[in-house]
């Protein structure tokens, strides 16, 4: 069926909207219906065969063309408000709703009041809606009228492929280099008053160490990483998944407890871990959850260390060594229970005199130096030369044997690093080939239209997801992007954001000049924020507190007992 031209916007409607408008139309008019049983009827053509169906009804019996027994059979004309609207035979009455045919100029209007009356719920309950009171709107109409909806781009979810895309893999080639903590959520069952596991696991050889939390304050945090660090040292480099402030946060307190040491942390949420932190979470509280049904006991804090033990015990796949023998060069020992001995003989051992008697052990401690002869020294001996005393004294066996040992252990703990940074290596290439090879990049210009996920720490519960963006300069593999509320601060890589549809409403023109902002500051601006703090309905100066009302500090990002402040109170 053949359609009209695109009906021109209303000059009481936005440009947003008009465009928007403009483009749907655009698209349908590129669509030919085929469907002889759900056509679109233009203006036009609407009123011609409401006319033809008048005049057939006119007639008398048997003097109707064919075309007109045909209309008769299957659309009828009823009078709706004063106006004639073409409905369905048999079908106008049914669910005591009336439903009618649709005209191409009313189509866009009909099914954006429809998306906004159920809170753009998607395409399923867009479609449901306005086939409650319209016949001829079909899922691929439909479909192309949310692809042009900016509410329903900002809302949408990333592509699971492009949030396991690895641009630039972190690989480091030492010991204490790099530094990852993460905080392991247990509120829903707490062990006491501990609601909290910190996970600290160095970078190269995932060697973690967890501690019980009670609460998830900075200084709280630093406590725990600052017994850590004096028995360990500190990392050049401290990172985590959560934001950037807590880290921050971290460090700041930390400084103010050892004013020697010296951190900086991570990239901003984007340390690029590759997965290995929530790899890591998931093995201790699988490792938690066993050891407390195989021990019958509800201390899960009694069995952190005895998880964080089998953690470091086991081989690693990347690290091809445990991260116990990568870091100390041979692996953990459990006292007796590592010798080569069946238990039915030490079981029963107690002492060491015991053990060598059982093991046929020669005794160590007799003296093998005459204590004597060192009192009994002239006062020409005296005189000597000290190197010549230093030749002339015996050589201690004992200590020749624990340097040899202690050589032999540094050399094991550099080849298993070494290892490790292989490892580490391959996984990098393995990453950066299976990022090339399953990939499914869109092929972005300058002028697309795309969408640029806003971290969960930066929004609301009813934020958006996403801010809505079009690229305005491409280099080097990396997108300069700008919004309708200013342009995005520095370039972003593919990996970062993803298409927004094809139909383009956000064009480079209409990007406001200005300094660029942080993507924090546009998904503010976006969501109509401002910067004034939350009160309370008294319109006073006292601290907004949550729906308990009760003087519990603020566990948002802030990390200190700071009362909140902010607009949202899921988090206080």
């Amino acid at each position: 069926m053949a359609y009209a031209s695109s009906p021109s916007s209303s000059t009481d409607d936005g440009n947003d909207i008009n465009t928007c408008k403009l483009q749907f139309y655009k698209e349908i008019s590129s669509h030919t219906n085929h469907s002889s049983n759900n056509p679109l009827f233009s203006a036009e053509r609407y009123e011609q065969m409401i006319e033809l169906i008048v005049n057939a009804k006119l007639k008398h019996p048997g003097t109707s063309n064919t075309q007109e027994i045909t209309c008769l059979e299957a659309y009828v004309v009823i009078d709706f408000g004063g106006k004639l609207k073409l409905t369905k035979k048999n079908d106008q009455f049914s669910d005591g709703i009336i439903k009618y045919f649709v005209q191409l100029d009313e189509l866009f209007g009909i099914m954006k009041e429809a998306h906004i009356t159920i809170g753009h719920r998607g395409i399923v309950n867009t479609l449901k809606e306005v086939k409650k009171r319209f016949v001829n709107i079909t899922e691929k109409q439909v479909t192309l009228f949310i692809s042009g909806c900016e509410e329903c781009k900002r809302k949408r979810s990333m592509p699971k492929s492009a949030t396991k895309l690895v641009i630039k893999p972190v690989i480091s080639n030492d010991f204490n280099a790099r530094g990852q903590v993460d905080l392991v959520d247990k509120q829903l069952c707490p062990d006491g008053l501990y609601k909290f596991i910190v996970t600290y696991q160095d970078h190269l050889t995932k060697f973690c160490i967890l501690r019980p939390l009670k609460t998830k304050t900075a200084c709280e945090v630093v406590y725990q990483l600052l017994e850590i660090f004096t028995i360990f040292g500190a990392p050049v480099i401290l990172q985590s998944d959560n934001d950037r402030e807590f880290v921050a946060k971290i460090i700041q307190e930390l400084v103010v407890m050892w004013s020697s040491v010296k951190i900086v942390h991570g990239r901003a949420r984007n340390p690029q871990s590759q997965g290995s932190v929530d790899r890591c979470n998931q093995d201790i509280k699988q490792l938690i959850g066993t050891w407390i049904r195989e021990n019958q006991s509800k201390k899960r804090s009694h069995g952190l260390r005895f998880a964080q033990f089998q953690k470091n015990s086991c081989h690693h796949r990347v690290l091809q060594h445990s991260p116990y023998s990568v870091l100390f060069g041979h692996e953990p020992k459990v006292g007796l229970a590592s010798i080569s001995l069946p238990a039915s003989i030490y079981d029963n051992l107690i002492t060491e005199e015991e053990l060598e008697h059982e093991l046929q052990l020669p005794k160590t401690d007799q003296n093998t130096h005459d204590q004597d002869q060192n009192v009994e020294q002239t006062h020409e001996n005296e005189t000597n030369d000290a190197d010549q005393q230093m030749n002339d004294e015996p050589v201690n066996d004992d200590l020749i044997e624990t340097s040899t040992v202690l050589s032999k252990r540094a050399l094991r703990a550099n080849k298993n690093r070494q290892d490790a940074c292989e490892g580490q290596k391959r996984q990098a290439d393995n990453f950066l080939q299976n990022t090339a090879k399953n990939q499914k990049l869109d092929d972005l210009n300058d002028g697309d239209n795309v969408l640029v996920p806003v971290p969960y720490v930066d929004r609301g519960s009813a934020d958006a997801r996403n801010v809505f963006d079009v690229i305005m300069n491409v280099k080097l593999e990396k997108y300069q992007l700008g919004t309708t509320n200013g342009t995005l601060f520095g370039y972003y890589s593919y990996n970062q954001l993803f298409k927004a549809s094809e139909s383009v409403t956000l064009r480079v023109e209409g990007i406001p000049n200005g300094g660029p902002k942080s993507l924090r500051e546009i998904a503010r601006l976006q969501n109509n924020f401002d910067d004034r703090p939350c009160r309370s309905s008294n319109f006073d100066d006292r601290p907004c507190r949550s729906s308990n009302f009760d003087d519990r500090p603020c566990r948002s990002s802030n990390f200190d007992d700071r009362p909140c402040r902010s607009s949202n109170f899921d988090d206080c």
